[in-house]
């Protein structure tokens, strides 16, 4: 008999589970579709991902503060809606996997010839070019290295020299893979990354075509929700995800951002609607605050920093969720050294239930949403997954290859911490 309620037990568990995966690609498929323009700054596609997770938060009847799921703000972004194109040689490339447009990018059109170089020019921090002798016709090719390396402050020195030495745009060769970012500010001439592979040895000129928009004062929104505690109403546990992601590359390439940060916010959605449940009702109140304009640079979370809709001393702990589509090696937990006890209380879970291959530590990092609220003192990890595919900020990250490794280990990693907390 007690085998039998064993068993039955166990289907239970995981037929709960995998109810959780169906809405979890549910959600990845929806948040990656056309319908949100890879969640950037085109055709509304930002806008469109907050409302549908508005409608996520109150389809579980989630609480907002003062009726209202949004915090609105404002940031400059610079964007590409409609025209991306670069032929070499009336060789036309293909736009996200043969080449990229750097993200801050003016407009630019045209027919140029090409200027080859093999040292970059020295230039002053106005950008004043100090090498006399440099003098450039249409666009200059350089290696990528050579400007990548550089501080972005010297960079757009380098920029404004260019331009005044007479280049209308840089093409830089790149041996690397393709990443794209997006930009709050339009340099003075546009940059191209290109991969080698893909260029023409020797090539005597360039055609583009860019139509660059650039917005100082985008509206967007962060989005947030909570589940009140059983016990500690006035005291949070908060799940933060950034749901942004680098939009469209003109008119027809998606950057979907299926891992980056589709998965995050999946696993934001399915642990709001675990906890919203009254059986899952948790001792301290749950928040779940999902933000804009991470890839613009943290935006959207020093914006709440600043301005919190609750007060940042009621957050026992905070959670960021940024890159969970894999996990065949487990998760790295940083500010995992700084704060220990919770490192060790995560860690001994995922021991003894055998969740994850490994749970490494790290200590600070500048680079996710968890960090605005790290230096305003409030406890936190940042936790994302290591193994599997190495799609990011490419054409590449995509619903259809996602994995979604250790989906399921992680949901119940991050439930039972907030079990035993």
């Amino acid at each position: 008999m007690k085998k039998a309620v064993s068993i039955i037990l166990l289907f239970l568990t995981q037929s709960a589970f995998s109810q959780d995966m169906d809405y979890a690609r549910e959600v990845l498929n929806r948040l990656c579709s056309d319908e949100f323009a890879g969640r950037g700054y085109v055709e509304d596609g930002d806008n469109a991902a907050a409302f549908y997770i508005e409608e996520e938060f109150k389809a579980n009847d989630l609480y907002a503060w003062n009726f209202n799921y949004y915090q609105p703000f404002t940031m400059a972004v610079n964007s590409f809606p409609s025209t991306v194109a670069l032929s070499v040689d009336g060789k036309p490339l293909i736009v996200g996997k043969d080449f990229h447009v750097e993200a801050d990018a003016p407009s630019v059109r045209g027919k140029y010839e090409l200027t080859y170089i093999n040292h970059l020019p020295a230039v002053a921090p106005s950008g004043r070019v100090i090498d006399s002798t440099a003098s450039y016709k249409g666009f200059v090719v350089v290696e990528d290295s050579l400007i990548a390396a550089l501080p972005p402050s010297i960079r757009m020195a380098l920029l404004h020299g260019f331009k005044k030495a007479g280049a209308k745009g840089i093409i830089r060769l790149s041996d690397t893979k393709l990443t794209w970012s997006v930009s709050k500010q339009q340099a003075p001439i546009a940059q191209f990354i290109v991969s080698r592979g893909k260029w023409i040895s020797g090539a005597k000129s360039v055609e583009v075509d860019v139509k660059a928009e650039f917005d100082k004062k985008h509206r967007t929104q962060n989005v947030l929700a909570y589940v009140e505690g059983s016990e500690k109403q006035d005291q949070f546990i908060v799940f933060t995800a950034h749901y942004d992601h680098l939009g469209k590359m003109g008119s027809d390439v998606i950057f979907r951002g299926a891992n980056d940060n589709a998965s995050g916010v999946t696993m934001l959605l399915n642990l709001a609607k675990h906890f919203a449940k009254p059986e899952n009702e948790p001792k301290y109140s749950i928040a779940f605050i999902a933000f804009a304009g991470e890839e613009a640079g943290l935006v959207g979370s020093m914006n709440y920093v600043q301005s919190p809709i609750f007060p940042l001393e009621d957050i026992k702990f905070l959670i960021n969720l940024d890159i969970l589509g894999t996990g065949d090696e487990g998760i790295t937990v940083v500010n995992g050294a700084v704060h220990t006890k919770e490192f060790e209380l995560l860690s001994k879970i995922n021991e003894e239930r055998g969740y994850l291959t490994n749970v490494k530590k790290r200590g600070k990092a500048a680079i996710s949403d968890h960090y605005p609220f790290s230096e305003a003192g409030v406890p936190c990890f940042y936790v994302y997954t290591m193994g599997g595919i190495q799609a990011y900020h490419d054409v590449y990250d995509v619903p259809e290859t996602l994995p979604l490794t250790e989906f399921e280990d992680i949901f119940r990693l991050f439930t039972d911490f907030v079990a035993t907390f």
